[in-house]
């Protein structure tokens, strides 16, 4: 499909609503770099250009929509497992980033040519649960047809 956006723009901050407005089928290259989970808050050194900026990585169910949960027990079941598997496994804070994460996912999934590339920067942190998360959302088997 003919992309409706510049190629080779570049957006910065939440990408859902941007991700939810553009073609599908229509990127050949997606370069992520979310937020890790890290149980950590961040704060852009005084002095520098950034300065007072600052940025949450702590989860809860809070910093998410619960609606998209369920949605996604009937939108990607494979997700939807994965999601409930890291809840019992590690908590609501895991779970509430891998749904932030998935819905997310799911649009990429379907913006990204068959043809398409998508690389995904994370740290230990859960790059195991984003692994699988992945392989859910880009498998054949893991998404409902439409």
């Amino acid at each position: 499909m003919i992309p409706n956006f510049v190629s080779g723009t570049v957006w910065i901050s939440d990408n859902l609503p941007i991700l939810r407005g553009m073609n599908s089928e229509s990127v050949d290259l997606i370069y992520l770099d979310p937020p890790f989970n890290s149980n950590r808050n961040y704060e852009a050194p005084i002095g520098s250009k950034a300065a007072g900026a600052s940025f949450k990585d702590i989860w809860t169910l809070d910093d998410v929509d619960v609606h998209e949960h369920g949605e996604l027990a009937d939108r990607n079941p494979a997700a939807y497992a994965v999601i409930e598997a890291a809840k019992q496994a590690h908590g609501k804070g895991m779970m509430s980033y891998l749904i932030f994460m998935a819905v997310r996912l799911i649009e990429m999934q379907r913006i990204l040519k068959p043809t398409g590339s998508i690389y995904l920067h994370c740290d230990p942190t859960a790059s195991h649960y984003l692994k699988i998360l992945m392989d859910g959302i880009f498998s054949r088997g893991g998404a409902v047809p439409q």
